[in-house]
């Protein structure tokens, strides 16, 4: 077994129940896969065998940088739990997150918590048009 499916099933392996079924929903296994392979890689040649080039240069280098964040963090397994948003995306930065996934934006809903804005953003696949909901944590 290769390095990212030995990281990805001990991750998996340490998640309860309910957010192992909650991870498989929202098709987390295939955005961690494409996450290893952005940090992996680098951008420019992830782009380079990316289906639709991306990122490409709609992509400014702050937006790169929230790339290597958000991909981290997909790493560590946030994102697809209200108990375990991503954190310092911001709105833009995880938007540009799922782009790169090949995922367009569907729509939200926000949350008010301590320390901020919790929000549940759905997005639709380009081609299958399975749709996942991930959250992010907007700080005030």
């Amino acid at each position: 077994m290769n390095e990212l499916n030995q990281n990805l099933e001990a991750l998996i392996d340490q998640f309860s129940n309910e957010d192992t079924n909650l991870c498989l929903e929202n098709r987390f296994p295939y955005l961690y896969t494409k996450a290893y392979y952005f940090i992996k890689d680098g951008a420019e040649a992830y782009a380079s065998s990316d289906a639709f080039k991306l990122p490409d240069s709609s992509f400014n280098s702050e937006d790169l940088e929230l790339l290597k964040l958000g991909c981290n963090q997909l790493l560590e397994g946030r994102g697809f739990s209200s108990k375990n948003p991503f954190k310092n995306l911001g709105i833009r930065g995880c938007h540009k997150l799922f782009e790169l996934f090949h995922f367009k934006f569907v729509n939200q809903t926000v949350t008010k918590v301590d320390g901020g804005m919790l929000d549940k953003m759905t997005f639709k696949h380009v081609m299958d048009k399975k749709q996942v909901s991930y959250y992010n944590l907007v700080s005030l």
